[in-house]
């Protein structure tokens, strides 16, 4: 399944010290194995916990045993039956073979620290090309594809290949053979319908060598809102109460396909907004205008609504003062 990209969310001090042992039992895995993987991808994940302590939390740092892991904390606190994450990334360009390594954290109140540890196998014969498949920032709705190369220098042949979230569809063929490698297109298709959100997962290559083992390639994808309005907040200059002319300034709303602004509602005759253009487009330049017909501070949310079928409103904060 895909997972959320989160730093780590812990909690603040304890007057009770608990041993490490503990707060590592805390996490649902103390070990994460990414298994088989090619030499150049950065892998990540990340480890969840609930605080079960009955005391908030609070980790202060996160040390790792070895330069080719980095592992991130936030200082965030984790109320008592909260949870938190850490987050850590593996270089594979930095090892080859099995290597393991220890993430401490510690927790502030705790003269110990809690363990987790993430491993891997890097190999050297194969490569990747590119070297992770990354379908970058991606407008929820409007889908996309990107392809990579799966080179094997040992003989080996690919059987079979599988994402763990449904959201990635996968087509792989043979390239025509150059020497002693073998190549293979693999082809990855992001459903539309994926959330919104930062996201990763992973892709499993299985080869004729038999066995258990999997070589990992890792999926990241970055999935924008299907609208986006630019500025998120319009601040208007200082307007005078009852003027004939009112303030106006423009937002800008992009669209993953075409569409109509049906109406904008929330702006309570002080604010107003009007399209420049009827026709469906991709992006729509909208006037907002300020039009007090009395003194104060006015603050307001528009909501424009479009003929989108789905996700077809978006909000913009509005503020101005009147004298």
């Amino acid at each position: 399944m895909f997972r959320y990209t989160l730093a780590l969310l812990l909690g603040v001090g304890l007057a009770v010290e608990l041993p490490a042992a503990n707060l590592s039992a805390l996490f649902d895995e103390q070990v994460h194995d990414f298994g088989s993987v090619p030499i150049g991808p950065l892998l990540q994940h990340t480890f969840t916990f609930k605080n079960s302590t009955g005391q908030s939390l609070r980790a202060i740092n996160a040390r790792v045993s070895c330069g080719c892991t980095h592992a991130t904390v936030d200082g965030k606190v984790v109320p008592p039956g909260g949870t938190g994450t850490v987050h850590a990334t593996m270089d594979t360009k930095r090892f080859v073979g099995s290597k393991q390594v220890t993430i401490f954290v510690l927790f502030e109140g705790y003269p110990e620290e809690a363990q987790v540890v993430v491993q891997a196998f890097g190999r050297n014969d194969l490569t990747l090309s590119p070297d992770s498949i990354a379908f970058g920032q991606v407008r929820k709705g409007a889908g996309a594809t990107t392809n990579m190369t799966v080179t094997f220098y040992n003989g080996l042949h690919v059987s079979e290949a599988a994402c763990e979230s449904g959201y990635v569809q996968l087509t792989m063929k043979e390239l025509p053979r150059n020497g002693y490698a073998t190549s293979y297109e693999l082809k990855a298709t992001l459903r539309p319908d994926i959330p919104v959100g930062k996201w990763f997962t992973d892709v499993r290559v299985k080869t004729d060598q038999g066995g258990t083992d999997r070589i990992r390639i890792p999926v990241t994808v970055d999935v924008e809102p299907a609208l986006l309005v630019t500025p998120g907040s319009v601040q208007f200059d200082v307007a005078r109460a009852g003027a004939d002319e009112p303030l106006k300034k423009q937002v800008f709303v992009r669209g993953s396909q075409p569409f109509k602004i049906v109406e904008v509602k929330g702006g309570d005759g002080v604010f107003t907004a009007s399209a420049a253009s009827t026709e469906a487009k991709p992006v729509h330049i909208l006037t907002v205008q300020f039009k007090p017909g009395k003194e104060g501070e006015f603050a307001k949310t528009l909501h424009i609504v479009t003929d989108l079928k789905d996700d077809n409103q978006i909000d913009v904060r509005v503020k101005g003062t009147a004298q």
